[in-house]
């Protein structure tokens, strides 16, 4: 038996408007100081009348354990009905963490696993509006939250956890630095692709990792030269979004294994370190997985596309400029050599390892690093 799990979603122009309608009473925002500053999150305010308020504006780029769990206290007792992120996979993922905090403050972090029954939504709902276009988080029931006793990151999975609502609000990303678009989207790309081929893809999960890749490929690389494009920003929002709901029902796959250790051991951004790795990981699993790559591969246009999804990828971030090569992240050769142990024992533990199309042992792995430096 199998379910498709997905939050309510509002899309398209003036979507924050949906918030006028839920009649929210005292709201905790989840954001970062760079969205404050972009008045992103006075947007969203624009949208809660009469709503009181508790701001959380320091989440950072790579949340830890600690960095989350000093605000509970005042979360406690400022007794909110809604928790709502407004920013990307980070803002997102801990506002997951937080609300569920604020649920069952008698249990812990490691607690959300697919396994435990938590009961969730006794005193309040999530919202989450991403400001990003490529995590899925605001599609997702789970978090990545930094663990930094053991520089690692981990990857914490629960129904509970997936968002009431998701607003995909285009006005929201319109002015995203060209970076950010580009690692997100690569990171939505990838998201698509391991969905599609995870060892639990069903036919849910396959059409919206479709059509993810129809809307996003041909709009990405024009959005690089067009950033001003609305409507292209709308097709990579939205299509980031499916490629969320894709992986959020089927998996992740060896690209976000080694992505994530790479990422906690030496803090490259997450899109940029699974985008490494996707190429080299779509090799890999050709044996495995080959009929559904080739069927990926003819979604995209000709003038991008190669003989085999290995070589479209390849092409495909090139022409983003986007990062292929470990050595290209400024890592210091000596000590992507000396931490590799640690990196391939890291991405080992990963869920992705289990939901991988093809079996990947600790030689395996080993070898995909190496060859990807």
């Amino acid at each position: 038996m199998w379910f498709f799990r997905s939050p309510q979603i509002i899309f398209g122009d003036e979507s924050l408007g949906f918030l006028e309608s839920l009649s929210i009473k005292r709201a905790v925002i989840v954001s970062d100081k760079n969205i404050r500053k972009a008045g992103l999150v006075d947007l969203v305010i624009k949208n809660l009348h009469g709503t009181e308020l508790l701001i959380i504006d320091d989440i950072p780029e790579e949340p830890e354990y600690r960095a989350i769990a000093k605000h509970l206290d005042e979360i406690n007792q400022f007794k909110p009905d809604y928790f709502i992120s407004v920013g990307g996979g980070s803002v997102i993922d801990s506002s997951k963490i937080l609300f569920f905090k604020y649920e069952r403050p008698d249990l812990e972090f490691y607690d959300v696993t697919p396994l435990v029954k938590l009961n969730l939504r006794q005193k309040s709902k999530l919202i989450s509006i991403p400001t990003t276009s490529g995590t899925g988080s605001e599609c997702t029931w789970a978090a990545v939250i930094s663990d930094e006793m053991e520089n690692r990151k981990d990857e914490l999975a629960s129904p509970e956890i997936m968002p009431d609502y998701a607003i995909l609000d285009p006005q929201m990303v319109k002015s995203l630095p060209k970076t950010q678009t580009i690692n997100t989207a690569t990171d939505a790309i990838t998201h698509a692709i391991e969905g599609y081929t995870s060892r639990w893809n069903n036919p849910y999960s396959d059409a919206m990792a479709e059509k993810a890749i129809e809307l996003i490929i041909p709009s990405i690389v024009k959005l690089v030269k067009d950033p001003e494009n609305l409507e292209l920003r709308n097709n990579v929002h939205i299509g980031a979004s499916m490629a969320g709901l894709s992986f959020s029902n089927s998996q992740i796959g060896l690209a976000h294994a080694l992505g994530h250790s790479l990422g906690a051991m030496f803090h490259v951004a997450h899109g940029k370190s699974v985008g490494i790795f996707l190429p080299g990981v779509i090799k890999f699993n050709y044996a495995a997985a080959g009929e559904k790559y080739q069927r990926l591969n003819l979604l995209i246009p000709e003038m991008y596309r190669g003989k085999t999804l290995y070589e479209s990828i390849v092409i495909i971030l090139k022409a983003l400029g986007q990062t292929i090569r470990i050595s290209e992240t400024g890592i210091d050769e000596k000590a992507f050599r000396n931490n590799l142990d640690k990196l391939v024992s890291l991405a080992s533990e990963s869920t992705g390892i289990v939901t991988n199309p093809a079996d990947a042992s600790r030689d395996d792995i080993t070898r995909l690093f190496l060859d990807s430096w």
